[in-house]
């Protein structure tokens, strides 16, 4: 047998971690790499505990494995923050994801499924990517927010380009820089326009995440503040960058895994009801977002190891959600699987703020594919993969269609 070894910046491991990581959670459930300098959790009860441990694991160092940092970074982005400061800007986001605003939605995500569908009307082969999966998350998230619409293309190519990594590189800089300069200049051009939709929503509000930002408050030394041109952008960064990557990786992996299985795939058709359910097996199944990293607040003690504090700590949520000590025959997919609670959105204080909208978006999208192609085929040699430290999937996947 192989020396085991666990490599996020490996395009191989990427490409097909499950053995590896079974190796992780069978021998060395505290794994440490010694080359990278981080720890490992595998198994699903020890990362549950670390996302719900946030005073033990803190996110305010960094959530990407290269980018974790001794001192707490200072860029006002909720996901990099802890508790009691991430819980005040959560509490101001979450108001654009309500259940009755999400259930609104459906039949305006059903309306774009069917135009992206229109617009490939005919074509035998098409990439699903290119033409639908890597389209639609971020037209229905950039509406949420308030963009107006036609930046979903853009937005997604930058969006790519922020987050990939070239082989055997990091992320390790991609955070540092402020997200506003000293001049007010913003650096990433995808929100280039943000200040003056801004303007826009103070003087015409709207029914739309900028419109709730621009009047928000919130508390500091006893008193009330508005929100600052960073804090603002910073929340729509994340949101509009969180929800196009993982949703449109989501959708990817279904295209792939139902032509894998067409007896899956067949169950869904002959019967949609299952739909909902599919989707919470796809993302148990290959999680789009599979490592939370985490920096160490004190000494841990787990499995007769020792991760000492100021240790850079990856959970492997996507490792954990194929863990046999929770789920029987877990790397079996079966659209009818009872699943009590799967890893893939995180846990805890930092659970995917918009876990309701992707829930949402891959239920309509997955049943508007399969009402307009009950059967289609990959072409496994040319699929493409997006490759960074954090999260998984397909950038590029050829369909041909019957």
């Amino acid at each position: 047998m192989t020396d085991l070894y666990y490599d996020p910046y490996d395009y191989t491991i990427d490409a097909d971690p499950y053995p590896v990581w079974k190796r992780l959670r069978d021998e060395s459930p505290v794994y440490h790499n010694e080359q990278h300098g981080f720890y490992a959790l595998s198994r699903y009860d020890d990362v549950l505990n670390g996302l719900l441990d946030t005073p033990t694991f803190l996110s305010g160092h960094g959530i990407v494995l290269e980018m974790i940092t001794e001192e707490p970074y200072d860029i006002p982005m909720m996901i990099m923050m802890d508790p009691p400061a991430h819980t005040k800007l959560r509490a101001l986001v979450s108001r654009a994801f309500t259940p009755r605003r999400i259930a609104g939605l459906e039949h305006k995500v059903a309306e774009l499924c069917r135009a992206f569908f229109d617009a490939i009307e005919g074509e035998a082969e098409f990439d699903y990517v290119d033409r639908f999966a890597g389209l639609l998350p971020p037209t229905v998230i950039l509406s949420l927010v308030g963009y107006p619409e036609g930046h979903a293309q853009e937005f997604r190519e930058r969006t790519d380009q922020s987050l990939h990594v070239e082989e055997g590189g990091t992320m390790r800089n991609k955070f540092r820089d402020p997200l506003v300069g000293e001049n007010g200049e913003i650096a990433n051009e995808a929100f280039a326009i943000l200040p003056e939709l801004m303007e826009q929503r103070r003087k015409d509000p709207q029914d739309d995440l900028i419109s709730g930002l621009v009047q928000a408050e919130i508390e500091e030394g006893g008193e009330q503040r508005p929100l600052t041109l960073e804090e603002i952008l910073a929340f729509v960064q994340l949101l509009s960058s969180a929800g196009t990557e993982t949703v449109a990786r989501l959708l990817g992996f279904a295209a792939v895994t139902l032509a894998r299985f067409p007896d899956q795939r067949r169950l869904l058709v002959d019967d949609p009801s299952l739909i909902p359910n599919a989707v919470e097996e796809l993302l148990r199944y290959e999680a789009p977002s599979p490592i939370q990293s985490r920096w160490v607040a004190r000494d841990v003690e787990l499995h007769d190891t020792r991760i000492p504090r100021g240790s850079r700590v990856s959970l492997l949520n996507g490792s954990g959600d194929r863990d046999d000590r929770h789920f029987d025959a877990p790397d079996r997919f079966d659209v009818r699987r009872v699943i009590d609670r799967h890893l893939a959105f995180g846990y805890g204080t930092h659970f995917c703020i918009g876990a309701a909208l992707a829930r949402l978006e891959g239920k309509v999208a997955l049943a508007e594919t399969l009402r307009r192609y009950p059967s289609w085929e990959v072409d496994e040699a040319r699929l493409e993969r997006v490759h960074t430290s954090t999260v998984r999937g397909y950038s590029a996947v050829p369909m041909r269609v019957r």
